[in-house]
């Protein structure tokens, strides 16, 4: 005769249990990779730990690089959410007080490029196939000599990071007035050494691109890349964009990059 299975429903007390020995199995094998805590807290603290509420420090393990929580966690429950009593064990640097400075260092937050990875074959059809505003009002002229472009160059052969590319995508109306779909935000003097390479304007080691071997043409426009483009924005946001953004290559002098902060205030 089969023996009839009997499911024994955990008590509040036996699940905490059962949750706190789970999390001392899962923590063992990150402990050897703690350093050492620049702030404790005691057992009985009030703390804060990820999205749990009411968190209380119930246990100080491996000499503080490891907290015994007992926490409230709101269960969703399909739109009929509850709260439920759990038990955390967590390492320290994810256990924070409850209190908050008064730090007001966020900045630029409305300030969002999506970036992606590609190729310099990419940047070369977005230049022919869409058109690029080169010389928008905010940008520089054109700066690089003859070497700086050749290291670009090199670097490219040497595969070694060229940095970040940023467009602004233009609307439709200022695509059909200007016949350009793009307008350059970050990478300037990059994209343009990029483009005159390509048209053989200027050698690398004494050989044209015509004259590169097909290895090396390979190798020149599948050269990985970022790029990132910036949708609907007004000429404030661009004017932001372009003061935050990181540059290579000639670093911009302080008297350019005042007179876009004066742009931007104005």
């Amino acid at each position: 005769m089969a023996r009839k299975k009997v499911n024994k429903e955990l008590t509040i007390e036996e699940q905490l249990q059962k949750e706190r020995e789970n999390g001392l199995s899962f923590i063992k094998d990150e402990v050897l990779h703690l350093n050492e805590p620049t702030y404790r807290f005691e057992v009985g603290d009030k703390v804060k730990y990820g999205a749990l509420k009411d968190c209380t420090v119930k246990e100080v393990l491996y000499d503080g690089k490891v907290y015994g929580l007992h926490c409230i966690s709101t269960e969703e429950n399909y739109g009929n959410p509850y709260d439920r009593e759990v038990y955390r064990v967590a390492e320290w640097t994810s256990v924070r007080p409850l209190t908050n400075g008064d730090s007001r260092f966020s900045k630029n937050q409305d300030v969002k490029i999506n970036f992606i990875n590609s190729m310099i074959e990419s940047l070369i059809h977005k230049y022919y196939a869409f058109g690029v505003d080169m010389n928008p009002e905010y940008q520089r002229g054109y700066v690089w000599e003859l070497e700086d472009k050749q290291l670009l160059i090199d670097s490219i052969f040497n595969n070694i990071d060229i940095g970040k590319f940023a467009f602004i995508h233009l609307d439709d109306k200022k695509w059909t007035e200007t016949g350009n779909g793009y307008e350059i935000l970050d990478g300037k003097q990059r994209l343009s050494t990029i483009i005159d390479f390509y048209e053989n304007r200027f050698p690398y080691n004494g050989v044209y691109y015509n004259d590169l071997s097909a290895k090396d043409k390979n190798v020149f426009l599948n050269h990985h890349i970022v790029q990132g483009e910036v949708r609907e924005a007004d000429r404030r946001a661009v004017l932001k964009y372009f003061l935050m953004l990181n540059r290579t290559g000639k670093s911009m002098d302080q008297s350019h990059l005042d007179k876009v902060e004066k742009m931007l205030e104005e």
